[in-house]
């Protein structure tokens, strides 16, 4: 890893230059990266790759703009915090920006952020990724592909209004899938920051993909119709968690949510209750502060199915007469593009008190879903949405899984999900892949009377 007093000393030189232009935010990071790669059961790719950033925010008579510098030198930050400050001068100011965050409490403390253990983890990773083939292959598997990436992070941020502070992360993330047949497969996820039993959850994410693909093997297409849907995390986490990350003000203003003019409004039953927390043990979006320097902290969305509270920066605090909660971030917009917003860190469900046997005993017919691919809106603003099951999919026959079946899709609303929540499991998985980028911890969960359609070719 880079040193972090070479990245404080870039992150400083470019927050004296600009600083003089307005209000601004500097943020350096150094990341050493690694990726294995499964591919037709066996490691094809285990390579590294360093990369050093510094973004750069700057807020000129409200105006604003962002910029990436790449491999930052003296010579190029001069050149990129001029050439952004020359851009910003050009727009028009935004009534979305009211200022950065000018009082700064103490970072918060957040538990198992970065684990030493993960500067020996590369001699150790291969071995545990075999591990992780075999309990798949024992499980069923015939044959099974994925990724693993950790990750050691070193981030400096500081402000024009008087911030500074550093923390390091570590981090790990394993996708894999198996298959009997192209039509019959499973997926295991395996996330978190420490390393306590990381090849205990490798392998359990390498034995559930290669029990659901065995499971799966003569799948038949499905009837459309109504069912009791019981969720895996990963389903849950990725339908659930895109109407809570609509308690965002930006995605009201903008059209994008369905939870307009809803705060105080009982919108699930009682037993769903759920927070973003920033800080967070083992959460993969946690950190010290947020992208202006204020503390993350917990911060109650649903409390006992009622509407609570939405997520803020200093900007959207203000204008809503409210104050930040530490959920100011530096997220992608369009074509590259950045934009400074108020975002989720972790989404927290409530554990509920029922275990996945439980779950799958409904009078009703209920259909298992493991995984959903391309969640896709009709309507933002009212929550309309589809989304295809993927992996192995199940009928609930006499509270146990039954027949595999294929080829429907989900089609419906998020508030009506959310209303129709009727069982919750005990047990509460942090969820993060390609289809869930906001971490989320949440529990099996059943819902019912959801529309399922004919998926099309």
């Amino acid at each position: 890893m880079t040193k972090l007093e070479d990245t404080l000393s870039l992150v400083n030189q470019a927050l004296k230059l600009a600083s003089v232009h307005g209000e601004v935010i500097v943020r350096g990071q150094d990341v050493l990266r690694h990726q294995i790669r499964i591919s037709n059961s066996e490691i094809d790719i285990f390579k590294q790759w360093k990369s050093k950033t510094l973004a750069i925010f700057v807020a000129i008579k409200g105006r604003i703009g962002t910029t990436e510098v790449l491999n930052p030198t003296s010579k190029n930050i001069r050149t990129r915090v001029n050439q952004l400050v020359s851009f910003v001068r050009g727009l028009q100011p935004t009534p979305l920006f009211k200022g950065l965050q000018k009082e700064f409490k103490s970072p918060s403390e957040v538990k198992q952020l970065y684990d030493k253990r993960i500067r020996d983890f590369p001699e150790q990773a291969p071995g545990m990724v075999e591990a992780a083939l075999g309990a798949a292959q024992k499980a069923g598997a015939k044959r099974t592909a994925g990724t693993l990436f950790f990750d050691e992070t070193q981030t400096h941020l500081a402000t024009s209004e008087g911030f500074s502070g550093d923390y390091r992360e570590s981090s790990y993330r394993m996708t894999l899938r198996s298959f009997i047949d192209p039509e019959s497969s499973g997926q295991g996820i395996a996330v978190g920051r420490a390393l306590d039993n990381v090849e205990g959850q490798l392998s359990r994410a390498g034995q559930e993909s290669g029990e659901i693909a065995s499971l799966a093997e003569g799948g038949k297409q499905g009837k459309p119709g109504k069912y009791d849907l019981v969720l895996h995390p990963t389903v849950a986490a990725s339908i659930l968690g895109a109407l809570v990350k609509g308690a965002n003000p930006l995605s009201i203003l903008m059209g994008m949510s369905p939870l307009k003019d809803r705060i105080g409004q009982q919108l699930g039953p009682e037993m769903v209750t759920i927070w973003d927390d920033g800080a967070i043990q083992n959460g993969l979006g946690s950190a010290p502060f947020d992208f202006e320097g204020t503390p993350t902290q917990r911060t109650p969305i649903f409390q006992n199915g009622t509407l609570q509270k939405l997520v803020h920066n200093a900007s959207t605090g203000r204008i809503m007469k409210t104050t930040s909660t530490g959920n100011c971030q530096l997220v992608p917009f369009y074509l590259g593009s950045k934009i400074v917003r108020p975002g989720p860190t972790n989404l927290v469900f409530k554990g509920g008190s029922q275990s996945f046997d439980e779950l799958l005993e409904s009078s009703r017919p209920t259909i298992y879903v493991t995984s959903n691919w391309y969640l896709r809106y009709t309507s933002y603003i009212e929550g309309t949405f589809s989304t295809i099951p993927r992996d192995g999919m199940f009928l609930i026959e006499k509270g146990e899984i039954g027949q595999p079946i294929q080829k429907l899709r989900i089609t419906d609303n998020l508030l009506r999900m959310l209303e129709n929540i009727d069982g919750l499991g005990r047990e509460v998985q942090q969820i993060r892949w390609w289809e869930v980028l906001t971490p989320t911890f949440i529990p099996f969960l059943r819902i019912k009377d959801v529309p399922m359609t004919a998926a099309t070719q």
